[in-house]
């Protein structure tokens, strides 16, 4: 992968936050961070977001609110929902939209798999 995918990361768990930052930075991804959906809304870099990573279960806005939000504001960023939660019912949600659904803790293969499987689709997706 390019260091040109910017991919933004929102946890609002610090440790796993800091350590998925990381991972992705070994792996050659431009990353920026972000403790809350709020707190990537108001930034700038929510145009330039190549791939999202959300964790599902956060404060004030979950990584399934932060997605239909995007799609409804004609922004259909490639997203990756993680979760330590695991639900059949969220993860057949998720897969039915295109969205990528992962299990914390987070196996890296699958992840780079499921990153390039999103930016895959967002290619060949219509403009």
């Amino acid at each position: 992968m390019s260091t040109k995918t910017h991919i933004s990361i929102i946890d609002d768990d610090d440790q796993f936050r800091a350590a998925l930052t990381s991972l992705m930075q070994a792996m050659g991804f431009t990353i920026e961070a972000f403790a809350s959906a709020v707190d990537f809304l108001a930034s700038p870099k929510v145009r330039h977001t190549s791939c999202l990573i959300t964790d599902v279960q956060m404060p004030r806005m979950t990584g399934t609110e932060l997605h239909n939000r995007l799609v409804g504001s004609d922004y259909d960023v490639p997203t990756i929902l993680i979760t330590a939660y695991p639900d059949d019912s969220a993860r057949a949600w998720a897969l039915g939209r295109g969205v990528g659904y992962l299990t914390k803790p987070i196996d890296e293969e699958a992840l780079l798999g499921c990153i390039e499987s999103a930016l895959r689709r967002a290619k060949s997706a219509p403009p």
